[in-house]
């Protein structure tokens, strides 16, 4: 083999190495990203049961409701369908969240009798719409 190549051959096995090394840490990069979601999933929902309330707020049958939740740095990786699945597993219907980061607000019906709760640390507001 001449030396160009053993030159040719040794750029091209570098070419594959730098690809398969930048294929792997994509790999890596995506499997942290589930699992930071993952964490942050498990952060929010342990929270809503969580003892520290911010305090006790009644919700009335048919009425709409919006609230501001603030998250932590963790909980803010949690998606907005992931927050509705929440609101909906509480028991309110046509759950609307919008924001991203550190604020969303969440609206929905309260289809239930009226209830009386505490409310997690998360939600800073809530209205009556």
């Amino acid at each position: 083999m001449n030396s160009f190549a053993l030159i040719t051959a040794i750029a091209l096995a570098a070419d594959f190495s730098l690809a398969a090394a930048s294929i792997a840490r994509a790999r890596i990069m995506k499997a942290l990203r589930k699992s930071l979601t993952a964490v942050a999933a498990f952060a929010i929902a342990t929270s809503f049961i969580a003892s520290s309330f911010a305090g006790e707020f009644t919700v009335h049958q048919g009425k709409r409701y919006r609230a501001t939740l603030s998250l932590s740095s963790v909980e803010r990786l949690v998606d907005n369908a992931s927050i509705a699945q929440k609101f909906r597993a509480l028991g309110f219907t046509s759950v609307r969240v919008s924001g991203s980061g550190a604020t969303r607000k969440v609206e929905g019906v309260w289809p239930g009798k009226d209830m009386s709760t505490n409310m997690p640390r998360q939600i800073v507001a809530v209205a009556k719409l």
